[in-house]
């Protein structure tokens, strides 16, 4: 295509990934469902109906692709999901395990509340969209937090513990931020969306802005700022055509960790906020999920072997970093997938999203998926 034509959005809706196949369908994912739909490539038109070809199929959700395959002879290979059930399990700096919290159940995303007192999850079944439940430290009891039928995922803490937001995706329509008292005195209420994705990745500490990020067709992954308060107009925080993702505020504010693949593979880096010049690669040979010690001293990250790095900081009025030194491999299901594991007690305790099932993850071919297609 002409770089000077306009693009137009054939898909709307949280759509992973996108291929194109002869003798004419495009084919995409909608959560664990491959769907494809008769597409006229010269003219760039859809028709028909959407219809399903594979369920329980395997989703980099963060990285906007589904896990599948297709050649121009009508073979089709997908990885299956792997949502079964994980474990919640305590380990200390050197890998011992401490314990763990609550009963196993299809985790996917955690996170622990400012307090340490509750941990918000999202759970994710084989058939069924993403809920979110919290789950009490002190006593390991899991509580449904949401109750609409469609997916919330992506949870953050409000600074004050007394709230959280997170994306909810209705079906066939964009993936906005809500907001949801954990008292659960109100029922969800949309605090913005655009036509697109928009995923909550973090809270400034003195409650002013969320980051999140948002997906284009033109510059993928970008992390954007949203204002609590005055016109609340959403400000560009980076933009780039590379992915910015799992933004993290330092305790004090004035820095943002997050995971960029800039340089072909995902590092993590740190830049001032608000925006105003100088950025700092932290990670070496690959990283992602960056977290911060909660007097921000330390920041951690997740290495491509899923080893858990810490990194020593000085994050004052000047950002300063040491030299990134491995503390343990966890068993998590990817290490760029957001939120696997939390930081918890000074960074001397972390709580690790563990799959119960650790066997290989099978590969499904089917021949000719086309032959039984009425087009």
């Amino acid at each position: 295509m002409d770089s000077n034509e306009d693009s137009k959005v054939l898909l709307k809706g949280a759509v992973s990934g996108a291929a194109y196949t002869a003798p004419g369908y495009l084919i995409f994912a909608r959560e664990q469902t491959l769907m494809a739909r008769a597409f006229d490539e010269a003219n760039g038109v859809l028709s028909g109906e959407t219809f399903s070809i594979a369920e329980n199929v395997g989703l980099v959700r963060n990285q906007a692709r589904s896990q599948f395959s297709v050649s121009a002879t009508g073979v089709l290979a997908h990885l299956s999901s792997r949502a079964g059930n994980s474990d919640l399990l305590w380990f200390d700096r050197s890998g011992k395990r401490l314990g763990s919290l609550g009963p196993a159940g299809p985790y996917r995303q955690i996170v622990l509340s400012p307090d340490e007192k509750r941990v918000a999850v999202d759970r994710r079944g084989s058939s069924q969209p993403a809920d979110l439940w919290l789950v009490d430290l002190a006593t390991g009891t899991p509580a449904r937090f949401t109750f609409t039928p469609w997916g919330e995922s992506e949870p953050v803490w409000s600074p004050d513990n007394t709230e959280l937001v997170f994306s909810l995706e209705p079906d066939n329509g964009p993936t906005d931020i809500y907001r949801k008292p954990i008292s659960g005195a109100s029922d969800e209420t949309r605090l913005f969306g655009t036509d697109g994705t928009d995923d909550p990745q973090d809270w400034s500490p003195d409650g002013r802005f969320i980051l999140y990020k948002t997906f284009t067709s033109k510059t993928r992954y970008d992390l954007w700022v949203l204002p609590l308060s005055g016109d609340r107009q959403p400000v560009a925080f980076l933009q780039t055509e590379a992915d910015e993702t799992q933004g993290d505020f330092s305790p004090d504010g004035r820095w943002v960790a997050y995971a960029s693949n800039e340089s072909g593979n995902f590092e993590v880096y740190v830049r001032s906020f608000p925006l105003s010049g100088g950025k700092w690669q932290v990670s070496s040979a690959g990283g992602a999920q960056p977290k911060w010690r909660h007097d921000g001293a330390e920041l951690f990250y997740v290495a491509p072997d899923r080893t858990l790095m810490a990194v020593g900081v000085k994050a004052g009025a000047a950002f300063q970093h040491g030299v990134p030194h491995p503390l343990f491999k966890m068993g998590i299901d990817n290490f760029s997938s957001a939120n696997r594991y939390a930081v918890a007690s000074r960074g001397e305790r972390f709580l690790v999203n563990t799959p119960s099932d650790t066997s290989p993850t099978p590969i499904t071919i089917v021949l000719n998926w086309t032959a039984d297609v009425k087009r």
